[in-house]
């Protein structure tokens, strides 16, 4: 399962959108960082907007990738396109699985709390209100491969749906509910800002991501461990940074300026934010809240092994 570099930059072509940081008193390291974008993937931006990136020397190229999300980004890491990339931990697990060296060197988006940024929704009318009522259904999911299906899964599994009989499709979030309108999906698992912008139409059957853990910590950011080795201090600096901007997303006082800062590279209407419930990240690494996710990926069979979740962290990243 190489990757060549070549291949990488075709991942990234025409997906790319290049943000370079002012400069630095220090002497600053150029750094390139592939994000997925939306609500829980938005620490890159708020490091860069709030000059935390510079605080820490940190000249910050942020490329948004939204075709192939984690596994697309993790391609460019490997194929040495980008520095650092961000994505689920599946993601980096399957990656070390096959043999390619990813390393997680910073936390991002951590399920947590009573307001959760994804739910599986149907249409507003539906006839469906329980598990066994998706007996026989399609059902629309950001990714085949990636953390949503899995939690997806076992939320059907938890709620009496013959897993058998249903089927899964991909499909952007930003079509799922126009899918669901138009019968094409009878359910689908999305997060913001696509939730709190579609339920006009939809409402919330669950809320998939409790079926398996609450806090989870469903994604990080990684490198290569050659990368990690060569660049140490650097890397040690890009965490400090995020855990700073985690810190700050965090705290409810902040959300109105991050939400601007969210709207410049994830566009979304206004009329959305007293909608939306905002995505919590996680200010350091805890096995703990990323061993069940690695489960139910090996459950399900995304991984081919059990994977031990501290054995994905880098000697950089900050723990419990």
């Amino acid at each position: 399962m190489a990757v060549s570099r070549a291949h990488a930059l075709t991942i990234m072509a025409g997906a790319a959108l290049v943000f370079p940081a002012a400069g630095s008193a220090q002497a600053p390291a150029v750094l390139r960082i592939g994000t997925p974008g939306n609500d829980g993937n938005a620490l890159a931006y708020y490091a860069f907007e709030n000059g935390v990136f510079r605080k820490y020397g940190i000249t910050a190229q942020i490329q948004t990738i939204r075709t192939g999300s984690g596994s697309g980004i993790a391609g460019a890491v490997i194929g040495g396109a980008l520095d650092v990339g961000e994505g689920d931990i599946i993601a980096v697990a399957a990656a070390r699985e096959h043999g390619l060296p990813l390393l997680l060197i910073a936390p991002s988006f951590l399920h947590r709390g009573p307001a959760p940024v994804s739910a599986l929704i149907v249409a507003k009318n539906s006839t469906i209100h329980t598990g066994a009522d998706l007996n026989g259904a399609t059902i629309a999911v950001p990714s085949l491969t990636g953390p949503a299906k899995l939690v997806t899964v076992a939320w059907l599994q938890k709620n009496g749906t013959d897993l058998a009989s249903v089927k899964y499709v991909e499909l952007p979030q930003t079509a799922m509910a126009a899918a669901i309108a138009r019968g094409t999906v009878a359910a689908a698992t999305t997060t913001e800002p696509n939730l709190a912008g579609a339920l006009d139409d939809v409402r919330v059957l669950g809320y998939v991501y409790d079926a398996i853990g609450n806090p989870l910590q469903v994604s990080g950011w990684f490198a290569t461990e050659d990368w990690i080795r060569a660049n140490t201090d650097v890397a040690r600096r890009f965490v400090a940074a995020l855990r700073e901007s985690a810190a700050w997303a965090n705290n409810p006082k902040n959300h109105a300026a991050s939400a601007a800062i969210l709207q410049k590279y994830t566009p979304f209407s206004s009329d959305l934010l007293p909608k939306m419930h905002r995505a919590q990240y996680g200010e350091f690494f805890d096995p703990a809240t990323m061993q069940p996710l690695l489960d139910a990926a090996y459950d399900q069979k995304s991984l081919q092994k059990r994977i031990v979740a501290k054995d994905l962290l880098s000697s950089v990243a900050a723990t419990h």
